[in-house]
């Protein structure tokens, strides 16, 4: 069976991002935290599974997306604010991701990076997010999947709408 997973926010080879978020990744070196997101995804997700990074994958040198290739699944994008959009880029981000939108739909869901004005709520039940990291939004609709908020391990879709259907 594949399954469906989400994750945002690996923010790949970025050093201060220990530094910003000490308790959720209390790592020694940008590579200690690299290879723990690569067991923590490889644990869970399966080659033929799909995986969903809603943005943030890696940060600095385009030449660093290369480290999706050692992650599990069939990998789509949603692109986050550091994530590159030049053309010649996103070449690059291609041969790594199956897909790659600015927003997507998911049976009923807006995935996106940043999260979206509460006015799409019509249009949507409710949106798979990232880029707020530890932080929280006080609104059930909004489902953060920053690494700091899924125990740096990709969620499966089943758990989001469980928790989606238990609190609305």
């Amino acid at each position: 069976m594949i399954n469906t997973f989400f994750a945002g926010d690996s923010h790949c080879y970025h050093k201060k991002i220990m530094e910003f978020e000490p308790d959720f990744r209390p790592f020694s070196s940008v590579e200690e935290h690299n290879e723990i997101l690569i067991e923590n995804h490889n644990g869970i997700v399966k080659p033929n599974d799909i995986v969903w990074h809603l943005g943030d994958v890696i940060f600095g040198c385009v030449e660093n997306i290369e480290i999706i290739s050692r992650f599990n699944g069939k990998k789509k994008l949603v692109l986050g604010n550091h994530d590159k959009s030049k053309v010649d880029d996103l070449r690059k981000y291609m041969d790594y991701f199956t897909h790659i939108y600015g927003v997507a739909s998911y049976k009923g869901f807006v995935l996106t990076h940043i999260p979206v004005h509460p006015s799409q709520f019509c249009r949507y039940k409710g949106n798979i997010h990232g880029h707020v990291h530890s932080n929280t939004l006080d609104d059930p609709r909004y489902i953060n999947v920053s690494m700091e908020a899924i125990n740096l391990t990709p969620i499966p879709y089943d758990e989001i709408l469980n928790r989606w259907a238990a609190n609305n």
